[in-house]
């Protein structure tokens, strides 16, 4: 975006600056030389020792005898009176003095870009003939005095880029010459002062990156000479001020990034010089402005992440100069428009994230200037158009989330500059084009959700440039291609969810430089090379749901950024190498559903980073090595369905973050560790299906997040401990087929979250409490296979219970 810099606004401003020197009164009609210049030399040391002086980047001839003149950055009249001060970019640090204000004959004041901090002096607004003040990009803070609006010859003002915060005084809008006023990037508050419609010579009016709230005063509609203004990035509020229309001399309209609502004014299309126009970011709503053709100067036009519906119209090709169209992120409908072909300048197209429906026109292949072409997240069909392969200057292809189909053009081969192409989630079929391997700039390539089919490409490996690959969910066959490997950039390799077959190349193990390898859902075979230990940026790992054999590699234990390993569903085989116990970033180790054996090695108590262990479903034996209890971030422990033995280590309770513990369908004895009721934030805890013996610890009442409670198939002994009815969150309790006795507790009728019981199937005696009565949301009830007397819960009679076996009781409800 251009930039007005101070020799630009010197170019704006010089005639004004010139006019005011020669209606500066000679020196010796109001003071004596001698006198006069040494108020001004006291001014010029005040603001050499207040700003270091000393260690300014040029200070030559200050603090000298000689005349002020001659004094680095300072100008001066006959009477060597200071009339420019011109100290930008040279080291000033510290406040600026007040006695700067004395400077009575100043016209020209540039610190800009030095380090002055503090506040403004008032004092400054005693320069009656200062016609510019340049104090940009420096840190300057607090309110701007209102005194500044008693400068009144002054015609640029810039204070951008420092801290200013408060306010905008009203006052300055009394600055009758004033043509520039800058103050972006500063910290201002507050609403714009109606009283800028009195500045009748502005024609730059810059507030940009503010917090600026209010509504726009419609009394801008008076400054006639204005060209110029920006009050994106602050929160503007209300409507667009239909008077805005009326500056016809206006070429650059910024509002973006505001909290601006209504309808965009009819009145704008009188606007005919503009050539920027941005709207952006903003609540405004009302069909797209058919007028907008009118503007035919435009080069700019941005009215994204707005509220805007209706088509886009067909007159938007009469704006033949436009550079950059961003239509993006609003509810646009109907179909892009052929006309857009005609805007032969154009660079820039977003219409992104709208609601536009039908097929991509063919004319867009006519924009050879375009680096550009954004059409994602809207209903397009039919097929990509072979005439985009005319777009040779195109870098950027983002067609994702729509509903286009057919093949991928050979043609986008052509598109020897594309940097990133993005056809993801569409229903794209045939083979990914050869082609696609000459784009030798291309950094990231998204073919992801289609229903593309038939090998890789080989020649991807000559993409030297790749950082991102991501071809996952298709229905690609074939092997992986070896030149992979020979992408050195490659930063995110993606090809879950295909039909891949053969072994995994070892060649992938030279990709120094990939973070995630995500071969996931193939039919990959063979065993796990060993050269992916050499992947030593590597974070996530995810080779699960294929037909892997053999050993897990030691040399996985070498990458040491891992963070996710993922080698579940497969069939591997032999011991867990102890190796991986090395990898300290490790939050996921998940390799469930294999054919491994042996024991859980105790080096995976060094894992300390991490936050879910899954190893259900292999052939494990041994016993659970208490140094898992080491695992302080750990949220999910799953070592269920092996055939792990031994008793359950009561360090597994130091376990605190832990959510959910699956160790049921194993081999394990003992008792329940009194140790797991420190477990508070556990969600659920299933240790049924193995040989424990014992009470069910009354400890466990304390868990009061628990949801799930499965203890069933065990060889339990005790009463059910009344403490569980403080389980306040629980919805399946199963203690069902154990050795329990004595009665149920009438504290289980306070469990009111409870679905489903399982009590059955144990050595229970006494009757069934009439509080279960309360459980209003239970839905399966098993309390056959004991020992129990009396009635049942009189709610029981009316309610539909799943599955349940009260008709093998031989009791009859209670009266109600």
């Amino acid at each position: 975006m251009p930039q007005i810099g101070r020799f630009a606004i010197a170019l704006i401003t010089v005639a004004s600056i010139a006019a005011t020197l020669l209606a500066i009164p000679a020196t010796g009609q109001v003071h004596s030389k001698d006198s006069s210049s040494a108020s001004d030399r006291d001014a010029l040391i005040a603001l050499y020792g207040a700003t270091g002086g000393g260690d300014w980047s040029n200070s030559s001839g200050w603090l000298s005898d000689r005349p002020l003149g001659s004094w680095y950055g300072v100008s001066t009249n006959g009477d060597d009176r200071v009339t420019g001060l011109s100290l930008a970019s040279n080291g000033l640090v510290g406040e600026l003095p007040a006695e700067v204000g004395s400077l009575e004959y100043l016209v020209h004041l540039d610190l800009g870009n030095n380090d002055l901090v503090g506040e403004l002096p008032a004092e400054l607004g005693d320069l009656a003939n200062l016609v510019e003040l340049d104090l940009q990009n420096n840190r300057l803070e607090r309110n701007i005095p209102p005194e500044f609006g008693g400068l009144s010859q002054l015609a640029v003002l810039d204070l951008k880029y420092n801290g200013l915060w408060g306010s905008i005084p009203a006052e300055l809008g009394r600055l009758s010459e004033l043509r520039v006023l800058d103050m972006r990037g500063d910290v201002l508050s507050g609403s714009i002062p109606s009283e800028f419609g009195d500045l009748s010579k502005l024609t730059h009016l810059m507030l940009r990156f503010n917090g600026l709230s209010g509504e726009i005063p419609a009394e801008l509609g008076d400054l006639d000479q204005v060209e110029w203004l920006d009050f994106s990035n602050n929160r503007l509020s209300g409507e667009i001020p239909a008077e805005i229309g009326g500056l016809t001399r206006l070429t650059w309209l910024d509002l973006t990034n505001n909290a601006l609502s209504g309808e965009i004014p009819g009145e704008l299309a009188d606007l005919t010089r503009l050539r920027h126009l941005s709207l952006s970011a903003n609540n405004l709503s009302g069909e797209f402005p058919v007028w907008i053709g009118k503007l035919s100067d435009l080069r700019h036009l941005s009215l994204s992440a707005n509220n805007l519906t209706g088509p886009i119209t067909p007159w938007i090709g009469a704006l033949g100069q436009l550079r950059t169209l961003r239509l993006g992120h609003n509810e646009l409908s109907g179909s892009i428009p052929a006309s857009l072909g005609l805007l032969g300048s154009l660079r820039v197209l977003g219409l992104e994230d709208n609601n536009l429906s039908g097929e991509m026109p063919p004319e867009l292949g006519w924009l050879t200037e375009l680096r550009e072409l954004d059409l994602s997240k809207n209903a397009l069909s039919g097929g990509i158009p072979a005439e985009l392969g005319h777009l040779v200057a195109l870098n950027q292809l983002f067609l994702q989330e729509n509903g286009l189909s057919e093949e991928i053009p050979p043609e986008l081969g052509h598109l020897l500059e594309l940097q990133n192409i993005d056809l993801s989630n569409n229903w794209l079929s045939g083979a990914i084009p050869e082609g696609i391997a000459s784009m030798s700039g291309l950094k990231s390539m998204l073919l992801h959700d289609n229903l593309l089919s038939g090998n890789i490409p080989t020649g991807i490996g000559g993409l030297g440039r790749l950082g991102v690959l991501d071809l996952s969910n298709n229905r690609l066959t074939g092997e992986i291609p070896t030149g992979i490997g020979k992408l050195s950039v490659l930063e995110y390799l993606d090809l879950r969810s295909n039909r891949l077959s053969e072994e995994i190349p070892a060649s992938l193990g030279d990709l120094q430089a990939t973070t995630h390898l995500l071969l996931r859902d193939n039919q990959l075979t063979g065993e796990i090379p060993a050269e992916l230990g050499k992947l030593a940026d590597l974070q996530w790992l995810d080779l699960s749901i294929n037909f892997l054999s053999g050993e897990i590699p030691e040399e996985l234990g070498q990458l040491a950024n891992l963070q996710a390993l993922y080698l579940s569903y497969n069939g591997l085989t032999d011991k867990l190498p102890p190796e991986l116990g090395e990898l300290a970033n490790l939050k996921h180790l998940m390799i469930r559903r294999n054919q491994l054996e042996g024991e859980i090695p105790a080096e995976f108590g060094q894992l300390v980073n991490l936050e879910r262990l899954n190893l259900w479903a292999n052939q494990l034996s041994g016993k659970i090595p208490a140094e898992l209890g080491q695992l302080a971030n750990l949220t999910r422990l799953d070592l269920d369905n092996n055939e792990l033995s031994g008793e359950i280590p009561a360090a597994l309770g130091r376990l605190i973050n832990l959510r959910e513990l699956w160790l049921n369908g194993n081999q394990l004895n003992g008792v329940i560790p009194a140790e797991l009721g420190n477990l508070i934030n556990l969600r659920r805890l299933y240790l049924d299906g193995n040989q424990l013996s014992g009470g069910i610890p009354a400890e466990l009442g304390g868990l009061r997040s628990l949801k799930r409670l499965w203890v069933n198939g065990n060889q339990l002994t005790g009463g059910i401990p009344a403490e569980l009815g403080g389980l306040s969150e629980l919805t399946h309790l199963y203690i069902g087929d154990n050795l329990l006795s004595g009665k149920i507790p009438a504290e289980l009728g306070s469990l009111s979250n409870l679905t489903h019981v399982y009590i059955g199937d144990n050595q229970l005696t006494g009757e069934v409490p009439a509080e279960l009565g309360n459980l209003a949301k239970l839905i399966q009830v098993y309390i056959s296979g004991n020992e129990l007397t009396g009635c049942l819960p009189a709610p029981w009679e009316a309610a539909d219970f799943e599955g349940d076996d009260l008709d093998l009781l031989g009791l009859s409800f209670c009266e109600r």
